[in-house]
């Protein structure tokens, strides 16, 4: 079942890849000095963050091609909340891998929307996991 947001059908796939795409352009942009994402940007990053988007950006983009779009997105999901609630305990958990507090703010937006494409959406197609295999 696809759903719509702004007028247009989206499924765990196109989510996916959305995503994706997002977090290989983040993991790019943080190695280039910015005001947005950098070591002193708004979102502080560092290599060890860059290289986290780049391969959360890379799961993401292949799901679709392995019929694991609703799974990754799940499981992505969780470790994006994981993170996020461990950063709000204490960004000092956090050392080995820069992070300030809106890292945290967006990180749990990240968890939300993951989560809800997970469990809301379906991949194209029709739904590609059932509760038989979680």
């Amino acid at each position: 079942m696809e759903r719509s947001i702004a007028g247009q059908n989206v499924n765990a796939d196109t989510l996916a890849k959305v995503l994706g795409w997002i977090f290989i352009v983040v993991g790019i942009l943080g190695f280039f000095p910015n005001p947005l994402v950098s070591w002193r940007g708004v979102f502080e990053t560092d290599v060890v963050h860059n290289i986290i988007h780049l391969i959360s950006g890379g799961v993401l983009l292949a799901a679709p091609y392995y019929n694991s779009s609703v799974v990754t997105l799940r499981v992505v999901g969780v470790i994006y909340a994981i993170i996020t609630i461990i950063g709000f305990i204490s960004l000092n958990a956090l050392s080995w891998m820069a992070v300030n507090g809106p890292d945290n703010w967006l990180h749990l937006v990240l968890a939300i929307l993951m989560l809800w494409g997970g469990y809301a959406l379906t991949a194209e197609g029709g739904d590609r996991v059932t509760t038989a295999h979680l």
